[in-house]
């Protein structure tokens, strides 16, 4: 009768028949303890999976910020392939310069000899007559008219060597940089002139590019992927008896498209959907990572809101690979 009165005192016999017995309500009782304990049961193993979820969450977030990072250091590793594959062209187009500034100011270091003999004897009060004929003998005027067109000429391959080395800080820092206008014509011709310098065969080059294109976007990702595409057209050129690189530059629904263009074997039709693939190269070992289109498709399907795509062609009795690189005309039409 304990429970019973219990039950009551607590208002939890209301409703219930009068002859229900005390077994009844110590085994109503018991129930409700049951289902009380899997309920705190329920509850801890609840906390437990939102542990087990909160770390699961955190391993994946390391996980992620692991890959991005990993992505980065794989970028800065073919970029530092791809600046070694322009090492060779980019010496030969800074030796002009170079060359024409070291001739000027060894002429100029010349002058300088003739022009403190000259100005020693104006010091030292020799007569009129002696010092012309000593202007004559050290032909001053001649010297006079030349200096201008020695500084102008300096100052021009100095200028010239600023520009190749502010080129390659863009294309080795890419990532430091802010989207910007840029001559995407100039870009894309020094880019094939510097690597159809360093190759090994003779390559015939043909563009069919405007003047000028200016658009909006990152140069120095830009020119990465441009080094990568043109490099592989040159290797895929490397055995042909009359090797030719082409670039086109198109103009259509608000993109530009930049194609690049060789006259090798083509590109086999099982190759086709993976050549964007990391580490997947057909390549011999040694020559290439596998990286440099897949990184490539990265830069340009992400960094610069365009797209990389590959295809074989076949025209006027020739045949070879055909690269196309889409960039937005303006920044804001470009998705994201």
């Amino acid at each position: 009768m304990m429970t019973k009165n219990l039950l009551k005192q607590a208002g939890l016999d209301q409703g219930l028949p009068s002859h229900f017995e005390e077994g009844a309500w110590v085994e109503v009782i018991q129930r409700m303890d049951d289902i009380y304990t899997n309920l705190v049961q329920y509850q801890i193993e609840l906390e437990e999976k939102n542990a087990e979820l909160e770390r699961a969450y955190t391993e994946l977030k390391q996980a992620h910020q692991a890959l991005k990072d990993t992505q980065q250091q794989l970028i800065q590793s073919e970029k530092m392939a791809s600046l070694g594959r322009l090492v060779a062209g980019v010496a030969h187009e800074l030796n002009n310069p170079i060359s024409f500034v070291f001739a000027n100011m060894h002429a100029l270091l010349g002058y300088e000899k003739r022009f403190l003999q000259y100005l020693e004897a104006i010091h030292n009060n020799v007569s009129l007559a002696q010092r012309e004929q000593l202007r004559k003998q050290l032909r001053i005027d001649r010297i006079m008219s030349d200096i201008r067109p020695l500084l102008e000429g300096s100052m021009e391959g100095a200028e010239r060597v600023s520009e190749i080395v502010k080129n390659l800080r863009q294309f080795s820092t890419p990532a430091s940089q802010k989207p910007e206008v840029f001559d995407l014509v100039a870009l894309c011709k020094r880019t094939v002139l510097w690597l159809v310098r360093s190759a090994s065969i003779k390559i015939e080059v043909v563009h069919d590019c405007p003047e000028q294109l200016m658009i909006y976007n990152y140069e120095g990702y830009v020119s990465q992927i441009l080094v990568n595409l043109v490099q592989n057209a040159l290797d895929a050129m490397e055995h042909q008896a009359q090797p030719c690189l082409s670039t086109a530059l198109q103009i259509k629904d608000s993109q530009v498209w930049v194609q690049i263009r060789d006259n090798g074997t083509g590109i086999n039709e099982l190759d086709l959907h993976k050549l964007f693939d990391p580490f997947y190269t057909t390549k011999p070992i040694g020559k290439g990572t596998g990286l440099g289109l897949y990184i490539s498709y990265g830069l340009a399907t992400e960094q610069c809101r365009g797209s990389l795509s590959a295809r074989n062609y076949y025209e006027k009795g020739q045949n070879g690979a055909l690269f196309e690189l889409s960039l937005p005309l303006k920044w804001s039409d470009a998705h994201g």
